[in-house]
Formats: structure tokens, C-alpha cells, sequence
């Protein structure tokens, strides 16, 4: 006698699942709540220390405004405009800046602004600054340094204070090679920007290249003349690197 087969138990349905989705809209919320609570302090450092984990957790920024009192969603956005952008408006600023006073002063050749994806560099000749084998300011450099100043002020970036030389010896008293040329006229010009041009020390660098980083060719006069200049370089981080912008404010390098 054969027997007959049990049917399989049915299992009950399961009707919990909601909570998973219940779960993730709790803890958007908990998380929501906490950067209201942050951002309503008025110590601006403790939001900066906010905004900066919020920022590496998303990849984002969040809009601080003054003394840290800042609406995450004014205007219906919470978030910083990109860096690319950011850095974008710095560059046009800073080129614009430099070409009013360039032409103002007949200065477009001797006084050039270019970027790359690290930094953006306003780049001064030579014969602006100083004269043949001198780290001494030429009467009248002085105006363009400041006017360079009082834009690097608006910045919060670091500064590095490049000297560059072409690549003939150098003829001075003072400077067995170019590479004690280069030094000393960055360190002239850093001198300058945090004496007379009130930037902190604590932004600024420099670094002495002799002939090593030419940006034209050393084997016409006006190559070498290019070569012989004064960089000033706002230097971002890799986080928030610069599109190149290969136009640069005065003449063609």
C-alpha cells in the first residue's frame, strides 16, 4: 500500500521587511539632525572641524558663512560650488587684477599670469625687479609687488617664491653661481610681500631653481630673457586641483 506524500509546509510571509527601509530613513535622520546641531554653534572652529569631516566623508563642501553661522540649505543648497570652480574664479580674478595694473603701468611683457593642475603662478621678469646680477628691488618694483599682495591677501593658500635664471654664468661680486642668485632674489621678494605687503609668514616659501626650470629657450636672447624671472606660485592641493588654463594674462610666454 503506497503512502501518499505530506505537502510541504507553507512558511508564513514575512511582513518585517519595512524595517530595513524604516532603519535607513532613522539614521538619514539622526544624521541630519546632528549637522543641524553642528552648524547652529556659533564657534566657527568647531564647524570648520565639522565641515572638514562632513567634506572628506562626502567629497563635498558645506557653505559656511559668517562666524559660523551658516544655513546648510540657503538658497536650497547645501554644498560648495566645485573646487574646479572655485579655483576657476580665483584665476580670473588674480589675471584680472594683474592686467589692470600691467597695462595701467605699460607692463603686459614683463609681468604674466599662467596655471597649471597644482597652482596658478604670477610670473615677473627679471629686469622688472632687479638689475643684472642683483637680489637689490629696482626703484618702482615695489608698486607691483604690492599690488600683488594685496590680492594674495584675499587667498588662503600657501605661497611659494620662485627665483629662476637663464642659463649664462652669472657675472657678480656677490654670487659664485645662479644658484645663489635665484635664492637671494626669492628671498628679496618674499622679504618684501610679508614686510611691506602684510602676508603671513607662515603662507610663504621659496625656493632658488639657477636654470633648471626654463619656460623658453635659452639659446635666443629673448628665451633667456623669459627665463630670467621671479615666480610667485599660489599652490593648491591635490584635492583641489586647478584645471590648466593655458592663456595667460599678459603677452604670449
Amino acid at each position: 500500500m503506497s503512502r501518499t506524500k505530506a505537502p510541504d509546509e507553507v512558511k508564513p510571509e514575512n511582513h518585517e521587511r519595512w524595517i530595513v527601509s524604516y532603519a535607513d530613513m532613522v539614521t538619514l535622520l539622526f544624521a541630519l539632525f546632528v549637522v543641524l546641531f553642528a552648524t547652529s554653534d556659533a564657534n566657527p572652529k568647531k564647524l570648520q572641524q565639522v565641515s572638514a569631516s562632513i567634506s572628506n566623508a562626502f567629497n563635498v563642501g558645506i557653505l559656511s558663512g559668517e562666524n559660523g553661522t551658516s544655513p546648510i540649505f540657503d538658497s536650497g543648497a547645501g554644498l560648495n560650488p566645485p573646487f574646479d570652480e572655485i579655483k576657476s574664479r580665483n584665476l580670473t580674478s588674480i589675471s584680472r587684477t594683474v592686467n589692470d595694473f600691467t597695462q595701467k603701468n605699460n607692463l603686459q611683457s614683463a609681468v604674466q599670469v599662467r596655471s597649471d593642475k597644482e597652482s596658478i603662478t604670477i610670473s615677473l621678469q627679471d629686469n622688472l625687479l632687479f638689475d643684472s646680477g642683483s637680489a637689490s628691488l629696482k626703484p618702482g618694483s615695489q608698486d607691483v609687488l604690492k599690488q600683488v599682495a594685496s590680492t594674495l591677501r584675499t587667498l588662503p593658500n600657501a605661497v611659494r617664491i620662485e627665483g629662476h635664471t637663464d642659463n649664462v654664468p652669472v657675472n657678480a661680486v656677490d654670487y659664485a653661481t645662479n644658484w645663489e642668485l635665484s635664492a637671494a632674489r626669492a628671498s628679496t621678494v618674499l622679504r618684501f610681500l610679508t614686510d611691506a605687503g602684510g602676508m603671513s609668514p607662515a603662507r610663504m616659501s621659496l625656493a632658488g631653481f639657477a636654470d633648471t626650470k626654463p619656460v623658453a629657450d635659452n639659446g635666443t636672447p629673448e628665451g633667456r630673457a623669459l627665463n630670467r624671472r621671479a615666480d610667485i606660485v599660489i599652490v593648491y592641493s591635490n584635492q583641489e586641483a586647478l584645471p590648466e588654463s593655458p592663456t595667460p594674462a599678459g603677452k604670449k610666454q
